[in-house]
């Protein structure tokens, strides 16, 4: 899913680069508005890879938490049937 999102978000960085060059026409410097743009996009571009690395790793805690859970999950299920294997001895 990561995988996803940051191709997404170099896609539209890609995207906003050569639209920005496409309709900047052809001179020899940059002006105001397009190097505002520009930092514009950097900007937007840098947020979603934060935000990226925030949800990689968000998920992977997630998914420790939960194989936490499934071994806790696992010895209770065996202490339960040690438990009825006893109660079934009587």
């Amino acid at each position: 899913m990561s995988r996803i999102i940051r191709c997404i978000v170099l896609l539209l960085f890609a995207l906003a680069l050569v639209s920005s060059i496409l309709v900047t026409g052809c001179t020899r410097y940059a002006n105001e508005e397009q190097l505002t743009t520009l930092d514009e996009t950097n900007a937007a571009a840098l947020s979603a890879e934060k935000k990226v690395a925030e949800k990689e790793k968000e998920k992977a805690d997630l998914e420790a938490k939960l194989k936490a859970k499934k071994a806790e999950l696992d010895e209770v299920m065996k202490e339960k049937e040690k438990v009825q294997s006893k109660l079934s001895g009587f």
